[in-house]
C-alpha cells in the first residue's frame, strides 16, 4: 500500500481499500490500515516542517475509500495465522507499544451517525474526521462499495489488486455479475497451492497503469 500511495497521480489512482479477513480478523486489518494512514499523516507533517517534499502525491488528488468486507470464508472454517503474525497481524505492536497506535476514536467513523447528536458530540466527531483526513470511511460493505465504483466508472478502467482472500470479490460478483464484469482485470497474489508459501528469495511486483482499486 505504501508503494501505491507513493505513486504519482498520473501513474495511479487508488479508489478503494477493500478489507477482509486473512492472517488476522478483519477488524484488526482495519485498525492496521487506519494506523498506516495515521503515520503517513505524521510523516507528511514532519517532511513539511523540515522543508522536504511531502510525498504521497496520489493521496492529495483523491482520498481512497476504506470499506470493511467479509469476516469469514463463504465455506469451511476461517484459518488465521495469528500464531505467527501476532493477534493484530503486526507482531502484537498495538499491545506492546500502545502509544504508537492512534486513539480508537476512529472506530466512530465506521458506525452510522447517531440521531440527535448534541453540538459537543458533533464537534467531537468532526474532530475525529479531521484527524483521519487521508481516507474516506465507508458505512457500506466492501463488496457493495466495490460494485458502486464499478458502476460509476467506465468499463475496463478499474483494476482490482487482490492481496488477500477473494471473498469480497466473490460476494460482489455473485450479487451483480453484470456490474462486476465492468472490471478491467483482477490481479491476484497467489499461485502457491503446491508450494510451502512465499518463502523464496524473490518476489514479483505487479504494477498496472491506469486507474487502480486496491
Amino acid at each position: 500500500m505504501l508503494l501505491a500511495f507513493a505513486a504519482k497521480p498520473e501513474e495511479l489512482e487508488i479508489l478503494m481499500l477493500s478489507l477482509t479477513f486473512g492472517n488476522v480478523e478483519v477488524q484488526n486489518c482495519l485498525r492496521n490500515v487506519v494506523t498506516l494512514f495515521h503515520y503517513i499523516e505524521k510523516e507528511r507533517a514532519w517532511r513539511k516542517a523540515n522543508g522536504r517534499p511531502e510525498g504521497f502525491e496520489t493521496l492529495k488528488v483523491r482520498k481512497p475509500i476504506v470499506a470493511v468486507g467479509a469476516e469469514e470464508p463463504l465455506a469451511e472454517h476461517m484459518m488465521v495465522a495469528d500464531f505467527f503474525h501476532g493477534i493484530d497481524g503486526l507482531g502484537g505492536i498495538h499491545h506492546s507499544h500502545p502509544h504508537l497506535s492512534p486513539a480508537e476514536t476512529w472506530k466512530s467513523l465506521f458506525l452510522p451517525r447517531p440521531d440527535n447528536l448534541s453540538t459537543e458530540e458533533a464537534t467531537e466527531l468532526e474532530a475525529v474526521k479531521e484527524q483521519h483526513s487521508l481516507f474516506t470511511p465507508s458505512l457500506k460493505s466492501a463488496p457493495e462499495q466495490m460494485l458502486d465504483l464499478l458502476r460509476e466508472n467506465e468499463p475496463d478502467t478499474i483494476t482490482i489488486v487482490a492481496v488477500g482472500p477473494l471473498t469480497n470479490l466473490a460476494i460482489a460478483a455473485a450479487k451483480d455479475p453484470e456490474a462486476f464484469l465492468r472490471v478491467k482485470e483482477v490481479v491476484v497474489m497467489g499461485g502457491a497451492i503446491e508450494a510451502p508459501g512465499n518463502v523464496s528469495a524473490f518476489f514479483h511486483l505487479i504494477v498496472c497503469p491506469g486507474r487502480e482499486m486496491v
